[in-house]
């Protein structure tokens, strides 16, 4: 895929008389036809690096490399409405650009179908739902016909099936028009939802940027592992035939063969299984169920393993999910190729460049 904006050593600082904020990107680039999640928690520089990329806000050093002919679009986090139907709102920015009026047209209705709500095209703007106007926010930056789009918690204030639905109406829009996508939240599970690759920011360093499930699956550091989503954090001393010790009773199979000394097990909740005799993976012992939490799709179980808290999901409503109770013993699994090892850094030594 082509770079539709690339970032270099960009650098921002913001002073003020509380402190000092720097944002530091060495290479960031958004491509076309795909859905780039800018991931981190509040303050991380997010939205900063979203006006950057906007050219709302100049970069201290460093630049940003625009390509293509269309514009770069934003939409904000609180989207606005002008007065006048949902149609009104969207030919007026496509009026701005001068273009012909059958232009208007086709662009204009074309936009309004594609987030499904050509049917409120007669509507006064200003009475749309929250959901409705993110929906119009949308089709109104789609018939710019932009080259980069970015957007700035598009999911805010929206139920789990509306964010299901709005995500795969977006996906869909980059797959047919090309435009390249950067989608900033803090919510993984939003993120996980609209995302090709995943960049993290954590207190305004990008620590890790790739394909989505390698940043899920291998995070670079325990930082970004825990905001990643990966929640199972062991400590472990390892040997060189990929066994890594957690305690004189429990040790577990890695996989990776090669580095010693000390570190840590990371395991995504997903991939940690409750042993039933199913070949779920290689045992490794028996914990105690501490916790059990149910949202009605998804049970959440916390067990005590090793002196570790650990973390595993079951479908609600089937199976085990239906018969365990807290104290009960249950037996824990998982596959060597679902472990990732994580080093710690040398006293004093900073992160690793990243590659561009």
């Amino acid at each position: 895929m082509s770079a539709a904006l690339v970032a270099r050593e960009l650098r921002m600082v913001r002073r003020s008389v509380a402190n000092c904020f720097e944002l530091e990107i060495p290479y960031l680039e958004m491509r076309s036809s795909e859905v780039l999640a800018v991931l981190g928690s509040n303050g991380a520089g997010k939205s900063t690096l979203l006006r950057a990329f906007a050219g709302l806000e100049e970069p201290t050093a460093g630049e940003i490399v625009r390509h293509g002919q269309g514009p770069v679009t934003m939409v904000f986090q609180r989207p606005i409405a002008l007065a006048g139907s949902v149609l009104h709102n969207v030919r007026i920015a496509l009026r701005a650009q001068g273009l012909p009026s059958p232009e208007i047209h086709r662009r204009s209705n074309e936009a309004l179908e594609h987030f499904g709500i050509a049917k409120l095209a007669a509507r006064p703007a200003t009475a749309l739902s929250g959901g409705e106007l993110r929906r119009l926010a949308l089709a109104r930056a789609f018939a710019l016909e932009p080259t980069v789009l970015l957007l700035d918690e598009p999911f805010d204030d929206l139920d789990a099936g509306a964010q299901e639905t709005l995500s795969r109406d977006l996906r869909q829009a980059v797959a047919q028009t090309g435009v390249a996508v950067a989608v900033v939240t803090h919510d993984l599970r939003r993120a996980v939802l609209v995302s090709d690759r995943i960049a993290v920011l954590i207190d305004g360093g990008l620590r890790q940027v790739g394909e989505r499930n390698a940043v899920l699956n291998h995070p670079a550091n325990l930082e970004v592992a825990r905001l990643v989503g990966m929640s199972n954090l062991i400590p472990a001393t390892f040997d060189a035939a990929g066994l890594a010790t957690v305690d004189s009773q429990h040790a577990i199979p890695t996989g990776q063969p090669g580095a010693t000394g000390p570190g840590w097990l990371g395991i995504r909740p997903e991939h940690l299984k409750v042993d039933v005799g199913r070949g779920e993976g290689s045992t490794i012992g028996q914990g105690e169920l501490i916790e059990f939490s149910s949202d009605g799709l998804l049970a959440t179980l916390t067990i005590a393993w090793a002196g570790q808290t650990l973390r595993t999901h079951l479908v609600a409503g089937r199976g085990l999910a239906r018969d365990l109770r807290t104290g009960d013993r249950v037996s824990l699994a998982l596959r060597p190729e679902d472990v990732h090892v994580l080093r710690d850094l040398p006293q004093g030594e900073k992160e690793p460049r990243l590659p561009s």
